[in-house]
């Protein structure tokens, strides 16, 4: 039986809480399904270290640590910004998430409004699931060697980036 390992395709169901409570993914009554080629950097890597060796069948419960997540929370990335960064026909409410306009970034995640005064508005650009330990509760629905077209768009895969520039 195949177990998680570099270059295998791994199907997963799964639930995710955050250590308030909060879901993420999946419920208690439902899970929710991933898909991935392990070893290519398409999950954390806190959560692939914990997948790594299971194979077909196993179920697990564990906790990624915040720091092995999203980090811990950083005060410091609360900022001011001016009003003019967004639409001045946008209606601005704290909590509310939004992508600003002038980024000299893309952003991953959309950022959280803390404050909003008549000429500036108080953004929080800490990840969403910052300070939070994650919970998972994984069974691991099948694990296979992956397809040379499953491998392909994974440029970031060590072992892929070899099998593609051997090929030239």
């Amino acid at each position: 039986m195949a177990i998680i390992a570099q270059d295998q395709y791994v199907e997963l169901e799964y639930r995710l809480h955050l250590d308030n409570g909060e879901w993420v993914r999946g419920s208690d009554q439902e899970t929710a399904t991933l898909t991935f080629v392990a070893g290519c950097g398409e999950l954390l890597p806190g959560l692939e270290r914990r997948l790594w060796g299971l194979q077909e069948g196993d179920a697990v419960e564990f906790v990624v640590p915040a720091g092995e997540a999203f980090g811990a929370y950083d005060p410091e990335l609360i900022q001011e910004w001016s009003r003019k960064a967004f639409p001045p026909e946008m209606e601005l409410q704290p909590g509310q998430q939004v992508l600003p306009a002038n980024l000299p970034f893309p952003p991953e995640f959309p950022l959280r409004v803390k404050e909003v005064g008549e000429d500036k508005v108080i953004l929080d650009l800490n990840h969403p699931f910052s300070g939070h330990d994650l919970n998972y509760a994984v069974r691991v629905v099948a694990v296979r060697p992956a397809t040379p077209e499953e491998l392909g768009p994974r440029k970031q895969c060590q072992s892929c980036c070899e099998e593609m520039t051997a090929g030239t």
